[in-house]
């Protein structure tokens, strides 16, 4: 067997053994799912300070990037021999998704203490 066999074979092995390390720790529970697309928020109502709510910008961020990560993969199953080329729109849908996510984030974290202190304030 040539090396170059060789280390197709060991790479392969490799990813697979990720894969199935990852998938058996999110059936057995080791891997939680639950609050993947909640977000928290400040809620004074609530004894711990905070509630969680399904975020739209997680929601999108998650199947935009499967989405991309889909295309990635049926370009490289129809054509293994080089990398595939992507659109730049897709790229630019990408980083669009991410940049809403993180606005949302910088939102929350900046805007929300000045939006509770002016909260507090009024009567």
């Amino acid at each position: 067997m040539s090396p170059s066999r060789l280390a197709y074979w060991e790479g392969l092995i490799l990813l697979g053994g990720f894969f199935g390390v990852i998938f058996w720790k999110m059936f057995t529970g080791g891997i939680s799912l639950k609050d993947l697309l909640c977000g928290d928020q400040l809620d004074a109502s609530d004894p711990s300070g905070y509630s969680t709510f399904v975020s739209p910008g997680r929601t999108q961020l998650l199947l935009f990037t499967i989405y991309v990560a889909g295309y990635f993969l049926v370009q490289v199953i129809h054509d293994p021999t080089e990398f595939p080329q992507v659109p730049t729109s897709l790229l630019v849908g990408l980083g669009g998704s991410h940049a809403v996510y993180l606005g949302g984030k910088a939102q929350s974290m900046l805007l929300g203490p000045l939006r509770d202190l002016f909260r507090r304030t009024q009567p």
